[in-house]
């Protein structure tokens, strides 16, 4: 299975790095990489989460491989906090995500994409990545590093 992440051109040297600023699925102090289904996933997520600041930049698309599936946690639609996709994020999402990295159940869990409808879109899906996942480079794998930039206008 493949996943990819958008990065800039200033950190895409190292793709299994990430901040620690929080997000919908992480709170501030917690350590997650974000990726997505399909390049357009990743692409929108970050535009709507950056906005036209991204047009300032030069960015990398980062292809992950995962080939062992049953790596990968699935979340049930009903087991979602009911605010999950809420702008901004709130909490419900970020106390969830916090606590599957404590777990350390699964290196990957797929969640839906606050940005598209579920009910349009059911395959189209978020990975959230544990970096402290013990061994995570020998699960998930880099295949390509592709830089592009945002076109906007």
């Amino acid at each position: 299975m493949r996943y990819y992440r958008i990065m800039s051109a200033h950190f895409y040297r190292s793709p299994f790095s990430c901040s620690a600023n929080g997000g919908r699925w992480n709170p501030k102090g917690s350590r997650m990489i974000y990726a997505g289904s399909s390049p357009s996933v990743s692409l929108l997520e970050y535009l709507c989460v950056k906005g036209n600041a991204v047009a300032l930049n030069s960015w990398y698309m980062i292809v992950f491989e995962i080939k062992d599936s049953s790596l990968i946690g699935e979340l049930d639609a009903y087991e979602l906090p009911t605010s999950w996709n809420i702008s901004p994020h709130g909490r419900a999402t970020q106390n969830f995500g916090s606590a599957w990295l404590l777990e350390r159940e699964f290196p990957f869990l797929k969640v839906p994409s606050a940005r598209l409808n579920i009910k349009f879109y059911p395959e189209e899906h978020n990975l959230l990545i544990n970096p402290d996942f013990p061994q995570l480079e020998n699960k998930l794998k880099v295949v390509d590093t592709l830089p592009f930039s945002y076109l906007l206008g």
